[in-house]
């Protein structure tokens, strides 16, 4: 997904160089349109150089429908199901990471996924006025009558997004997963800000996860999850590392039942991060 960020193009040269694919997508929102054509334009020309065929698409944040339709058009196809895929989630939207991961997994395509943390973030603010959440298309589980509502949100440093998801699902109880460790500033931006939301009667409660262990917390919030999925509609979320997603979406194939929800912002920093940092890969 093209980006402003210099880690975009930064990360596909890595990516190229490691992997050596023969054909690329790229998607851009329109919304990110203007901020991002300097990037599209270098990708391009990277591609072109490298002599891979490349596919540019436009999807837009308003138009959820349309987007999931223009995925399916490029990736549920038999002639990707033959292929091994490597999807760069570094700039990636959660809802269209997951629901890249689920065409491409339907096909039965091998998936690789490669995330570049930047050197990095700044430090004023990354995103701002958070949007009205959304379950993903799909991707949104099996609601049962009756029974209450369970939130595990994965925290990120912007704590309104948080509170929002709160306030629009109004569970029953919320458990919130805090990064742990000290890194870009984690303590002041996410762990600390997010300690007054904790409620002593335990109706929101927090836990820790590292989204940057060998199974990108997985463990941590399957715990949770077990605890509480045979009596209550359970409503996953992810703010925080975006390899974090990698485990929610992982869960949500073990537990189908359960539903994927994406809480979008209004506006996020142009500077919101700098340079390029160590690459994880992994594979579904």
């Amino acid at each position: 997904m093209a980006s402003w960020e210099e880690r975009f193009l930064l990360g596909a040269r890595e990516v190229f160089s490691q992997d050596a694919p023969r054909k690329a997508i790229m998607y851009y929102a329109r919304e990110n349109a203007a901020n991002s054509q300097e990037n599209r334009d270098g990708f391009e020309e990277l591609c072109e150089g490298l002599h891979v065929q490349v596919k540019t698409r436009e999807v837009s944040f308003g138009s959820p429908a349309d987007t999931w339709r223009s995925l399916q058009a490029d990736l549920a196809s038999q002639t990707v199901a033959a292929s091994r895929a490597t999807v760069d989630i570094t700039t990636m939207p959660r809802d269209i990471i997951w629901l890249t991961f689920s065409f491409l997994k339907e096909v039965g395509c091998e998936v690789n996924y490669v995330y570049h943390k930047p050197n990095s973030y700044n430090k004023d603010w990354l995103s701002r006025d958070p949007d009205r959440p959304r379950l993903v298309y799909k991707l949104s589980g099996e609601a049962r009558l009756g029974c209450p509502t369970t939130l595990i949100v994965l925290t990120g440093y912007d704590v309104r997004r948080t509170e929002q998801l709160i306030r629009f699902y109004e569970p029953k109880t919320a458990f919130l997963g805090i990064q742990t460790g000290s890194q870009y500033g984690n303590q002041s931006k996410n762990t600390d800000v997010h300690a007054p939301l904790i409620c002593p009667d335990g109706s929101v409660e927090r836990f820790d996860v590292d989204a940057y262990s060998a199974d990108r917390g997985l463990a941590a919030i399957r715990a949770k999850l077990e605890g509480c999925i045979d009596d209550s509609n359970v409503v996953l979320s992810s703010l925080g590392p975006k390899l974090s997603a990698v485990a929610l979406f992982q869960l949500h194939q073990a537990f189908p039942q359960v539903a994927l929800a994406y809480a979008p912002s209004q506006e996020y920093n142009i500077d919101y991060s700098s340079g390029i940092g160590e690459t994880v890969r992994g594979q579904l």
